[in-house]
């Protein structure tokens, strides 16, 4: 009743009417209120005394007396509230906000492969998705929440907007406003938005975009917030953190979760070491690490596949070779090695590639390429001998007969005639330093020195340090290598001549078989089956040997093949194969002169592999060019906040400094240089390397800076940052955050296919204040001046006619 009164009034005082939404509550206000005493002693006072009067007076009957009465405690109170100056004040209020926020991050596009096929239908027939099969596999996050919203013609948003506000808000790199549903009519076009959003956000800021959104939202918070996310925050502020400001305001949140809570499983191939160079028939390895997550112990197929040229099929792509592996631990690498001796020539694209697992995260970064150059040409070889001895004859008649080799012969003590009698032999040694370059391999045997002038020994030195030419020295018991001290050749030789000695002349030497070094077993020349384990097996099997020199010390920056298993010296166990860098071509130093004792049962099987592997591997410098140093990274790209791992390579270990560190320039586009110290890899000479942990967007180049001093081009690099897909770091939902936010503020935590119950979960809507219209005075008005005048004239007649007056 008393509602209904001041609704006509205002009506009848000209208030404007509700908008669409939004109710009035007009209520009688007094400007100059009375205190609680006061007024019960003029109201009560006053209102005793009337009746005392009127009891006492005798002229009238009672129920008379009673209208009197009455009449004037209405007077009093009119008068009270016209001196307490009375107004009319109208409050209105409007539908409560609610807040929809769907996460649109790059994650989102995420398409999670679920262990029981059975929610992958049903999450899939939620998003629309199941009626293709293909499309059903690769439905992802941000497909599932938009189902969710609009399935059943957008019910959620429909019956939301009938008693709420609705804003719809996009989260990534911040909180969007995406549309504001107050009227029916504004559904259909937010859900046509919804529609079209897409996952691209380089950031997930959850933390910032609640709290950007409780901010906005100031004067009226939400009456809830349903969030829609995996809940993983890659940027800024945590949900939880942002929470705590929710549930102070008496926000509930509300958050479907999003995604998979199964770790994530993913295959990755980086670093793809090959030469850039190869030989036909060459024992080509392919290197790289994988890193896998989600798949400890498992076998993993790894795939060394060779493109057509000119093919742009993957599906042509020819399968060399297929290997199984262990899967590393999360977070590990392990390296994997595939051999193969390409057939054709030309440049040639390899890839390797690891087999997709169910439920892996990305298959992308399953595959790694590299583009290699095959040849195949005769390899001019120079044979340099004094006296025919075993090993030269046995090499030099396989050598005549192999194809890619073209030899020539010089046999220091031989007869004249010999050169003409011998297709392939020379009447002395190149004296024209141009007829010596143009070999690209010399093996120099058991040859005296004295037969060879300064100068033919000074172009030889030169045809490895400057040419890039590659020296063999095979020892002999008259003259190799120990007459050659103080002689040009001494510098070439990757050892020390000074301890040297020939331990035959003291005694017998005990039959022996070389031990390969770490080194040596993952060097193409001892490539003798189609993995490092065959290869290990074959040398253990081949035919012991009968004598060698005694090095005992190498030089600084020779790498030993292969040792002696049992005899030592001064640097440890003596060193029988071992090679060095000199100047831009490479020297090797045979220890032993008996291979030939190898084709025993297997004829040329072995002995000509290794020695076709040992010619190529000297030969390599100078065909192909050899770099004093490179660089890599272990990625082209790499998104901003992913470390960036650079190593510096020097083929020639010689060159590498000695002090455990080179120093790299690091330039963006644009933007200033900075210098990073790479050090040097634990059981390597010629490798270090180095992380950089943070850098912005953009192109960068890296240089190498001095020292070392390095002849020809500084190496360089280049590499691209992105911004983060660090989305794709941590990709399984973080239901536990999910939880306690939901714990935390009073909402509720679901999952996309328990949500069903979420509209009716929400809070019962209650009305917000929206402001309050100007006030409108009652106090003064004239038709409660009227009300007065006519109570008072009423009062006066009726005392009148009973002669009360």
């Amino acid at each position: 009743m008393r509602d209904t009164i001041l609704q006509y009034l205002a009506d009848r005082l000209g208030v404007e009417p509700p908008r669409a939404g939004e109710a009035i509550a007009p209520h009688v206000r007094f400007d100059q209120p009375w205190s609680q005493w006061s007024l019960l002693a003029v109201v009560a006072g006053g209102a005793a005394l009337v009746v005392w009067l009127y009891r006492r007076d005798g002229r009238a009957p009672a129920y008379y007396k009673t209208i009197l009465a009455t009449l004037r405690i209405s007077l009093i109170l009119l008068a009270v509230f016209m001196l307490s100056e009375a107004v009319l004040s109208v409050d209105r209020t409007g539908l409560p906000y609610i807040t929809i926020m769907v996460d649109d991050s790059a994650s989102e596009r995420i398409a999670d492969q679920y262990e029981k096929p059975e929610v992958q239908g049903e999450l899939a027939a939620l998003a629309g998705t199941a009626k293709d099969a293909a499309a059903a596999a690769e439905t992802s996050r941000l497909a599932i929440a938009k189902g969710l919203i609009l399935r059943d013609d957008a019910k959620l948003v429909r019956e939301l907007q009938k008693q709420h506000k609705v804003r719809l808000y996009l989260v990534s790199n911040s909180a969007r406003l995406a549309s504001e549903v107050d009227r029916p009519g504004d559904v259909e076009p937010a859900v046509q938005k919804l529609r079209e959003v897409e996952a691209s956000g380089g950031q997930t800021r959850l933390g910032d975009g609640l709290r950007q959104v409780l901010t906005e939202l100031r004067g009226a918070p939400p009456s809830a917030v349903v969030l829609l996310t995996d809940g993983q925050t890659t940027e800024g502020e945590p949900l939880s953190k942002a929470a705590e400001l929710a549930a102070r305001k008496g926000v509930p949140i509300y958050l479907v979760g999003l995604g998979s809570v199964e770790p994530a499983r993913d295959l990755e191939l980086t670093e793809l070491l090959v030469d850039d160079v190869v030989f036909v028939d060459d024992a080509v390895r392919f290197q790289a690490k994988l890193l896998a997550r989600g798949f400890q112990g498992q076998k993993i197929t790894v795939r060394l596949k060779e493109r057509e040229p000119g093919s742009t099929d993957p599906k042509a792509d020819r399968e060399i070779q297929t290997i199984e592996v262990d899967a590393p631990a999360d977070g590990q690498s392990k390296r994997v090695e595939l051999v193969h001796h390409p057939k054709v020539t030309g440049e040639r694209t390899f890839f390797l590639e690891v087999d997709p697992r169910p439920r892996e995260l990305q298959t992308e970064n399953n595959r790694i390429e590299r583009a290699v150059v095959v040849r195949k040409e005769k390899l001019k070889v120079l044979m340099v001998e004094s006296e025919p001895r075993y090993e030269f004859r046995y090499l030099k008649n396989y050598l005549e007969r192999e194809e890619t080799i073209d030899l020539n012969v010089v046999l220091l003590s031989s007869d004249p005639e010999y050169s003409e009698q011998d297709r392939s032999a020379l009447p002395s040694f190149p004296a024209a330093k141009e007829d010596l370059f143009a070999y690209d391999v010399v093996i120099v045997g058991d040859a005296d020195s004295s037969f060879l002038s300064q100068s033919q020994m000074q172009n030889l030195s030169e045809f490895v340090t400057e040419k890039g030419g590659g020296l063999l020295f095979i020892a002999g018991e008259l003259f190799n290598p120990l007459t050659y001290r103080g002689t040009p050749l001494e510098a070439l030789l990757p050892i020390e001549l000074a301890e040297a000695r020939n331990p035959a002349a003291v005694g017998a030497v005990a039959q022996f078989r070389p031990e390969l070094t770490l080194e040596g077993r993952s060097n193409p020349i001892f490539r003798f089956g189609e993995n490092e384990a065959q290869s290990a097996q074959i040398w253990q099997d081949l035919p012991e040997s009968y004598w060698y020199l005694e090095a005992p010390r190498k030089k600084p920056g020779a790498l030993v093949l292969a040792e002696h298993a049992s005899a030592t010296g001064s640097d440890g166990k003596l060193p029988l194969i071992l090679y060095q860098f000199a100047g831009t071509g490479r020297t090797m130093f045979h220890a032993f002169d008996d291979t030939w004792r190898w084709r025993f049962r297997s004829g040329d099987r072995y002995f000509g592999r290794f020695w076709v592997q040992t010619i190529r591997f000297l030969a390599r410098s100078k065909l192909a060019g050899q770099r004093q140093a490179e660089i890599q990274t272990d990625r082209r790209s790499y998104e901003r906040g992913q470390p960036i791992q650079i190593r510096v390579r020097f083929p020639n270990p010689g060159v590498a400094p000695s002090n455990g560190e080179v120093v790299v320039q690091i330039e963006r586009n644009g933007a200033g240089p900075r210098k990073l110290t790479l050090n040097q890899s634990p059981g390597t000479r010629n490798v270090f390397e180095g992380a950089l942990s943070q850098a912005a967007e953009g192109e960068y180049q890296i240089r190498l800076l001095p020292p070392p001093v390095l002849e020809g081009p500084i190496p360089t690099a280049s590499f691209r940052v992105d911004a983060p897909a660090s989305e794709f770091e941590r990709v399984q939902m973080n239901e536990p955050e999910l939880k306690r936010v939901a714990e935390a503020t009073g909402g509720k935590y679901y999952t996309p296919l328990a949500a069903s119950t979420l509209l009716n979960d929400l809070p019962k809507p209650s009305k917000v204040p929206l402001d309050t219209d100007p006030p409108i005075a009652l106090w003064n008005t004239w038709p409660l001046l009227g009300l007065f005048l006519t109570i008072l004239t009423a009062e006066w007649i009726l005392r009148k006619r009973a002669r009360m007056v």
